[in-house]
């Protein structure tokens, strides 16, 4: 691959309006963690469980449980000790988090604040404030799940990862040609959804980004800002800040969320570049899920698309793109045998089967494989190769739970080397609609 041409670099664009609307976030989060607990009631208790952990001798499924009851009472309190990467490659994380729940009549409200670090010095800081409006327009007897209920979630973030990889756009990028780049970001915003019918869900969110990425200045470090430019990594010289519009539609089978067979989520995203008017862009994104579980073992099949458009003159910024390889920024699994964001453009398509078979009590085998591309657009997705790896792994917690506590796995099949995933579930910021 020909390395693109270190052209000189323009000044960036508002460096100090970028400082204030990271303070802003920063005060407005404190503001939110501060502010809850005054208007809240009668925080919640957690329920006292009937465990048999005090027995010496006891069976596996009871030592499972009982690591169980232990991970909850640490993690389920109102403070609490919090898991989970700030981002994948952050290394072992861990913080401090604290909830705070109130129900009313008509309203249930929780607080979720966190705040970790891990080993190689990324860190967040994270608050949610959850409402749930209790308006049963269905039967009271529905034993299908939530129904009718009115979901807001309020919710502020600053993170900061000092090194991101980045190898380039397109399905062709070479392994060699890895930079890194130090992403900061600072988002506040505020999403809704509310089923409408048993098998459907509404809603959209709004979201104002204040993305950043920090110049590194050893000179040691391979960084994507000496080996980019513009022209092959947009946005890399100017951060602007965005506006974020989201359209949501969820159409599924009946049931609780981790429980239902077909589960499909469709976005509508709008980024409005609002001050160097040259990053605005729109996206689509499909989430198909299929479940087929059968006897004590589950087959799961699950597509993934997105496509973006833009106007004339405007461009998407490579930090605001999707990945495919190892996990995303999200720590969804993608292909799993290649690296951290191995690959990145403003389109993908990617299709996951995997087969879990229950093992011993909580413990799943899973096998699984992964097809899929990237490219520049839907005219171009001929181009390059199709990537696919496969592997096998266990994971631990009911395999019909969507939100696993560990998983282990070894991909193979990217003419890379093997890839090895080692460490907790994907345990998200609850259940916000992009985030």
């Amino acid at each position: 691959m020909n390395r693109p041409s270190l052209h000189s670099q323009p000044t960036r664009l508002h460096p100090t309006l970028k400082r204030v609307a990271q303070r802003f976030c920063l005060i407005g989060l404190f503001s939110l963690t501060c502010f809850i607990p005054v208007i809240a009631q009668d925080p919640a208790t957690p329920a006292p469980r009937t465990t048999s952990c005090s027995k010496k001798n006891k069976s596996f499924n009871e030592t499972i449980s009982c690591l169980k009851d232990f991970y909850d009472k640490i993690t389920g309190r109102p403070l609490h000790l919090v898991h989970g990467s700030v981002v994948p490659g952050s290394g072992l994380t861990g913080g401090i988090g604290y909830t705070y729940k109130s129900n009313t009549e008509n309203w249930r409200k929780q607080l979720v604040t966190s705040a970790r670090v891990s080993v190689k010095k990324y860190w967040e800081f994270d608050a949610n404030l959850r409402l749930s409006h209790n308006e049963n327009k269905f039967t009271d007897n529905d034993v299908t799940g939530p129904s009718g209920n009115l979901k807001l979630n309020l919710y502020g973030l600053v993170r900061d990862a000092p090194r991101m990889d980045f190898f380039g756009l397109g399905p062709e990028s070479e392994k060699q040609d890895r930079t890194v780049f130090h992403y900061r970001e600072a988002v506040i915003g505020l999403d809704a959804s509310k089923p409408f019918r048993r098998w459907l869900d509404l809603g959209g969110a709004v979201e104002g980004i204040w993305p950043d990425i920090v110049t590194i200045k050893n000179p040691t470090i391979n960084s994507t800002e000496r080996v980019f430019n513009e022209a092959s990594a947009p946005g890399i010289t100017t951060q602007p800040g965005f506006l974020h519009l989201v359209a949501f539609a969820g159409l599924h089978s009946p049931g609780q969320p981790e429980s239902r067979h077909i589960n499909y989520r469709f976005f509508y995203h709008a980024y409005q570049d609002l001050t160097a008017g040259r990053y605005s862009f729109r996206r689509f994104d499909a989430d198909l899920s299929n479940k087929f579980p059968f006897a004590k073992n589950e087959l799961r099949v699950r597509g993934r698309l997105s496509f973006t458009e833009t106007s004339s003159g405007q461009r998407a910024p490579f930090y605001l793109m999707e990945t495919l390889g190892g996990s995303n920024i999200r720590s969804e699994d993608t292909l799993r045998g290649f690296s951290d964001y191995r690959f990145r453009d403003r389109d993908y398509a990617l299709l996951q089967i995997e087969y879990l078979r229950e093992l011993y009590g909580p413990i799943d085998l899973i096998t699984f494989y992964d097809a899929g591309k990237v490219a520049a657009s839907v005219s171009r997705f001929s181009e390059g190769r199709l990537r696919q790896t496969y592997g096998v792994g266990i994971v631990v917690v009911p395999r019909r739970a969507d939100n696993i506590l560990f998983r282990f796995y070894v991909a193979l099949g990217s003419g890379e080397g093997s890839h090895t995933f080692f460490g907790g579930g994907v345990t998200g910021r609850g259940d916000r609609l992009v985030r």
